[in-house]
This record gives C-alpha cells, structure tokens and sequence, in this order.
C-alpha cells in the first residue's frame, strides 16, 4: 500500500511542477505591438526569483559541532514504513529536549531508504520519512523556525554498504544535520558522525 502512495505521490508532485511551471501567456496568441507600446517580453525569465527565508547562523565552532554530533541522534525504521518506532520515540524525545535547550541551533532533517526498492520509491518513502520525523519534532514543541527543512535521499547516502537486513536497518533513518556545517547532502553518510 505505501509503495503505491508512493508513485501516487510522485506522480501528483510531477503533475503539480508542469502545471505551475506552465505561462498562461504562452497558451494565447500573442497580441502585436504597436508603436506606442513595447514588445512583451517573457516576465517569468526576467521576474526576480522571490526570497526564500533562511536562516543566516554563524559557522558552527568545533565544539558546537561536537556538542551536537553527541547529543543528537539519528532514528530508524522498519523496512518500507515511515512511523516513528517505540524504540526511537526516546531519542526523538532526547533530540527534542536538545534542540529546546539550544534555540539558536538550526538542523535539517534528511530522510534516508535501504538499497532494496526503486529510486523512485525509495525517494518518496525517505521524504515521508523526513516529513514523519519533523512533525513529531514540532508535537515535542521544537519550534519550526529551527527545522530549516526536512527532505528525502532515498538510498542515495548509505551509511553501510553490506547487502544483509543489519546493514539495511543502519540506513533506514533520518539523519539529523547542523545547519551551517557547510559540507551539504553528501554529509549524510558516515563522514558525519
């Protein structure tokens, strides 16, 4: 059931990109120009790409970034589901108590699948995953502006490489990123922690 939700979603969030990325002006017939008024111009390639709100933090020091490599935890999942284990809740709960302590720290949270399944599926299955664990941050009362955003890799960012379920679980997560590190979506892997 979750694999079709996943194409179900994937297919809606494609539909939702071509139908936003199309210009009602490149449907009609464009109008000609007369001597008093300029030739339009395509407004969506010279319309300024409107702000995005981030937030502007100083580099984490090497003793922030250590501080929180050892307190916040990643959390894992049972093979092709997206609820927040038992097991997990008290090192979700840990993580949040955390980031209440510390209010002008900043992370991301990056969703991760194990190697079996397709990339597509995998890639919404680990978006779910991500979205999953952000809600439950924010229920903990970890306030939004401190989630910069929440997205999935599918199994693009394996921690181990090894083809049996033990290696598989290690993988299946979400994986908690200090915002500003500065070493980006390959620092999902091992190299962070």
């Amino acid at each position: 059931m979750l694999r079709n939700f996943g194409f179900l979603l994937v297919f809606a969030l494609l539909l939702s990109i071509n139908l936003l990325a199309r210009n009602p002006a490149q449907d009609a017939p464009a109008a000609a120009p007369t001597q008093d008024q300029p030739a339009a111009t395509d407004q969506a390639a010279t319309a300024p790409i409107p702000d995005v709100p981030v937030p502007a933090v100083p580099v984490p020091t090497d003793t922030q970034r250590q501080e929180f490599h050892q307190s916040v935890q990643d959390i894992h999942f049972d093979f092709d589901q997206a609820n927040i284990r038992p097991e997990d809740q008290s090192t979700l709960q840990s993580n949040a108590q955390w980031l209440q302590s510390h209010p002008n720290t900043f992370i991301t949270i990056e969703g991760h699948a194990d190697e079996r399944g397709d990339i597509v599926y995998n890639l919404a299955l680990s978006d779910i995953r991500a979205q999953a664990t952000h809600d439950a941050l924010m229920r903990m009362g970890v306030p939004e502006k401190q989630i910069v955003f929440a997205t999935g890799w599918g199994k693009l960012y394996p921690v181990c490489a090894e083809a049996d379920e033990s290696c598989w679980a290690q993988n299946r997560r979400s994986h908690f990123t200090l915002w500003g590190e500065g070493n980006g979506a390959t620092s999902s892997g091992a190299a962070s922690h």
